[in-house]
């Protein structure tokens, strides 16, 4: 895995893979998801990533993360920083 921060735009970058981006889904507000043609995440990409608060699930267009999504995201162990 690799992780960029872009400081010019405030974007977190976290590549998985090399594999060929076929599509992109916005999981949450600022936070997207790259699928490759199997449907496994390539990459993530975090828009105003100092602002953001991995606890705090955002609203997409208005609608709160799934409660099976959020409860994936909590139980996974959060990295030292």
């Amino acid at each position: 895995m690799k992780i960029t921060y872009f400081a010019d735009t405030d974007t977190a970058l976290l590549e998985f893979s090399s594999a060929r981006v076929v599509s992109t889904r916005e999981i949450a507000r600022d936070v997207l998801v790259d699928l490759d043609a199997r449907g496994q995440p390539v990459s993530i990409t975090i828009e105003h990533a100092r602002r953001a608060h991995p606890g705090r699930p955002a609203p997409v267009s208005g609608r709160r993360v799934p409660r099976q999504a959020r409860n994936q995201l909590k139980a996974r162990p959060r990295a030292a920083t």
